[in-house]
């Protein structure tokens, strides 16, 4: 109970954060914008102390979890529906009512656009930040040389199996997954390729063969079979596997072209040849790679655009789905927000359990994830929302007329209720998942 607590109060904070963020979006938007802000508060609830500004009162409240931006305008609102007023043609100073539709709707947008930045930074802090990868010798064959494994009709007639890669148009190969990821950027591209075969090198070409998804170059790797670890006493790590179901093996590939699930195989053990069954079609081991440190992207910040789009775009696909009620396309995204924290904080600290690195990257990536999440869900057209608020904006702007203040409220009461029902379907997410799952 007492570990649960903790990763749960590691992920409301973290959340917690985000949320200050987006509600720092619209602060720094209304004070360019010349509007004052009444309160800027890190947390909700009770307030434990301020600190006063010239116009502003930054607070810190009792509950660390978000914020909240209160602008200049409330007496306005109040005054106008006292008076049963048709607009709000007289306002302080600084009022928020005071400015034009266009202003206000750039005050509602810079939440959602603060989320959208931060996730970027976020995402390219999390390419540039080394990690320990695999790594295998560059080594290939066409993948019609196994034709029965890959059952593919893709060739590349430039490379021939055991190939190794030196460099891909001047970029100098470290290892296998440093080449696939350069093929994987190029994609479509003919590559021009150094290569070593037979202690000759060789200059050559990658050629691309378009297909459904894409395009393929009909090349993969040949990792030496070497067990690196295992969950069976029968394997050990440094075990090289020699034949498997009477064929000879020298490659991984090998092991896995055997078309049967049960079968022999013979591991070479500091010279020593023993026999080992092979059930169910299971490998009981993984095999044997280095580790070296690499980042994940040479190109951090159009990574981090990139993920940010790819991450927007499936939070809209997941918010539709939950929109329209095809709850089970929505909920293999969407979970409920305790049990978002209590996972955000588990995977952190199993990540910094690892090293510091791999905790640092791990939470940022989680975070990334929520500020999406927050931008996308608070484009919502609620009118409590972001969402909401924008299209007040742009139907003033269409109109050249602003709302009454009595319609602004109502639609404002509306929006409250569709956000507290929303709310209470977000937190049944909750009860099930503890209590029904």
């Amino acid at each position: 109970m007492l570990i649960y607590l903790v990763y749960l109060v590691i992920g409301l904070l973290g959340i917690g954060l985000i949320i200050f963020l987006h509600e720092l979006g619209h602060f720094a938007a209304a004070r360019l914008m010349k509007v004052d802000v009444d309160v800027l508060s890190y947390g909700m609830g009770p307030r434990l102390f301020s600190i006063y500004g010239r116009n502003t009162e930054y607070r810190l409240s009792l509950i660390p979890f978000g914020g909240y931006c209160r602008m200049k305008g409330s007496l306005d609102l109040m005054k106008a529906l006292k008076d049963d007023a048709k607009s709000m043609d007289r306002t302080e100073a600084g009022s928020y009512f005071g400015t034009t539709p266009l202003v206000r709707f750039f005050i509602y947008l810079s939440g959602p656009l603060m989320n959208f930045i931060l996730a970027v930074l976020l995402l390219t802090a999390v390419a540039a930040l080394p990690v320990d990868r695999l790594s295998d010798p560059a080594v290939i064959t066409p993948v019609s040389s196994y034709y029965a494994l890959f059952q593919s009709d893709i060739r590349q007639i430039n490379v021939e199996k055991g190939d190794r890669i030196i460099a891909l148009s001047g970029h100098t190969v470290l290892d296998w997954q440093d080449a696939e990821d350069y093929i994987k950027t190029h994609s479509g591209e003919i590559i021009p390729a150094i290569i070593e075969r037979n202690g000759v090198i060789l200059h050559t070409e990658l050629i691309p063969t378009e297909t459904e998804d894409g395009y393929a170059y009909g090349i993969t790797n040949l990792q030496e079979a070497v067990i690196g670890r295992s969950l069976s006493d029968d394997f050990l790590p440094g075990d090289r596997i020699v034949e498997a179901d009477g064929k000879a093996v020298e490659y991984t590939i090998d092991v896995y072209s055997i078309e049967k699930d049960s079968f022999q195989i013979t591991i070479d053990r500091d010279g020593e040849l023993l026999a080992r069954d092979i059930t169910g079609g299971i490998l009981p081991f993984a095999w044997q790679s280095a580790l070296r440190k690499s980042s994940e992207s040479n190109h951090p910040f159009s990574y981090g655009v990139r993920r940010t789009f790819e991450m927007a775009g499936a939070a809209m696909k997941a918010l539709g789905a939950f929109i329209t009620l095809h709850f089970e396309d929505a909920l293999t995204v969407i979970t409920g927000p305790v049990k978002a924290a209590e996972s955000i904080g588990g995977i952190t600290a199993l990540a910094f359990s690892e090293s510091s690195l791999s905790g640092i990257r791990a939470f940022f990536m989680l975070m990334a994830m929520v500020s999406i999440s927050i931008s996308v869900g608070n484009t919502l057209p609620i009118p409590t929302f972001d969402g909401g608020q924008m299209l007040i904006n742009i139907v003033e702007m269409i109109n050249h007329r602003e709302l009454s203040p009595r319609t602004y409220v109502i639609l404002q009461i509306a929006g409250m209720i569709l956000a507290l029902l929303i709310m209470v379907m977000m937190y049944s997410l909750d009860i099930k998942a503890y209590f029904f799952s």
